[in-house]
């Protein structure tokens, strides 16, 4: 049975399933370890980590553990109980535009800027690799355009943030990080010339990577230590990249810089704590780890959206701004757009809209009817429509995500345009 347990808790024998960070966190090889010593254990913590998930089928058990499902209600209670209750200090969301654009609108608009900006990373990147200098007005320009697209609907860009290319990591995820902190930033307030220095840094935050040998970079297994140390300096090189780019601001080099600081001072390159990362860094740290966490890599399967917000709340006492976290949920939604869902009624479908006044309740497109049988046609329903019976207060609530690929489900193609009719 896998449980979590708190490290002080932790015993010689026990079996670590998860170090409960992410994969570059933690100083093992892998991510499942027996316990052999006391001196594993003050590693551990000396790393941060506050709870892990052990393996008692595999190693001792402990009565302070509790079981996964346990674990997983309470923080999933409480992430929506803290989210629906409160308002974060000094994050109050921008006010929506009359003029937002709808989403079905937008989202063509939003891929061909995506791919544009996949273009230009993959162009910058090499110019990096090869020690060519970056073109830092075309990055400026196409970071505009991300920006109008966020300010036209963020959830049409943002919802693209799903799209994996185990091939094209790389870009992808830098493109990923990019919209993810645009949405973030815009959903704090930040006005539109400091989210341009904040995308331009988000978009380009792993260009050290490329002064990074290639053998690392790709090596399919975990890094040794001296690997490690290597792949650690990507942050300056990174900043020193982009501060001698006369095009690209500071504030954009601080997001190179900053991104893998952790919010209780256990992060690199300088180890930097609170505040002291800066707005920037606190940012682009939330959206590099849930981009990361969510993708398919040799070394790990990536997991679905939503249990990536779940592990970034979770995370946040330690790694991430708590306030930041809390924008973060709330600008992408729970349930992202993309997520497969099945409701009380039975009924499964894809979540096509979201409801940001209650992230509980986005729009879900329906596919199939409860008896499994596929609908002729998909139907968008509200998820904060009344039951009509009055037995209960909603007609339809989630019940559970599920994983596409088990059902089939080609979330392109659901969420292509005109695809659905009104509930």
């Amino acid at each position: 049975m896998i449980k979590k347990i708190r490290v002080e808790d932790l015993e010689v024998g026990m079996f670590v399933e998860d170090f409960n960070v992410p994969w570059m966190d933690h100083p093992f090889l892998t991510n499942k370890k027996r316990i052999r010593n006391a001196r594993e254990i003050d590693l551990i913590k000396e790393h941060g980590i506050r709870e892990v998930y052990i393996n008692t089928a595999k190693g001792k058990d402990s009565p302070k553990a509790i079981s996964l499902e346990e674990a997983d209600r309470e923080v999933r209670r409480q992430m929506e109980e803290e989210l629906r209750d409160s308002t974060p200090e000094g994050a109050a969301p921008p006010p929506v535009s009359r003029e937002q654009a709808a989403f079905e609108e937008e989202v063509g608009r939003a891929r061909a800027v995506y791919a544009e900006a996949k273009a230009l990373v993959k162009d910058l990147l090499t110019d990096a690799r090869l020690g060519r200098s970056i073109d830092g007005d075309r990055a400026a320009r196409t970071v505009d355009k991300m920006v109008d697209s966020i300010f036209r609907n963020p959830d049409a860009i943002t919802s693209l943030s799903r799209l994996k290319s185990f091939d094209d990591y790389t870009f992808q995820h830098s493109v990923n990080v990019g919209v993810l902190a645009l949405a973030l930033g815009r959903s704090l307030g930040i006005v539109r010339d400091e989210l341009r220095r904040l995308g331009i840094g988000a978009l380009l935050h792993d260009v050290g990577k490329m002064r990074v040998p290639e053998g690392i970079l790709n090596k399919p297994a975990r890094l040794t230590d001296e690997e490690f140390a290597l792949m650690k300096t990507h942050p300056l090189h990174g900043a020193k990249i982009l501060m001698e780019t006369k095009e690209i601001p500071g504030e954009s080099a601080a997001v190179a810089l900053n991104h893998h600081e952790r919010f209780d001072g256990h992060g690199y390159p300088r180890g930097l704590k609170g505040m002291a990362i800066g707005k920037f860094g606190l940012i682009a740290a939330i959206v590099d780890v849930y981009d990361a966490i969510t993708s398919d890599r040799v070394y790990h399967r990536g997991m679905p959206s939503h249990q990536a917000l779940q592990k970034i709340y979770e995370w946040s006492k330690t790694d991430f701004y708590p306030v930041y976290v809390q924008r973060f949920i709330q600008a992408v939604g729970i349930y992202p757009i993309g997520s497969v869902v099945r409701l009380d009624t039975g009924e499964i479908g894809v979540v096509c809209r979201q409801n940001h006044a209650d992230l509980l309740r986005p729009w879900v497109r329906v596919l199939r009817r409860p008896s499994g049988e596929p609908l002729p046609h998909p139907v968008d329903v509200d998820l904060t429509e009344p039951d009509p019976s009055g037995e209960k207060p909603f007609a339809r609530s989630i019940s559970e995500a599920l994983e596409p690929g088990a059902l089939g489900v080609d979330v392109d193609v659901v969420l292509a345009p005109g695809r659905a009719e009104a509930a």
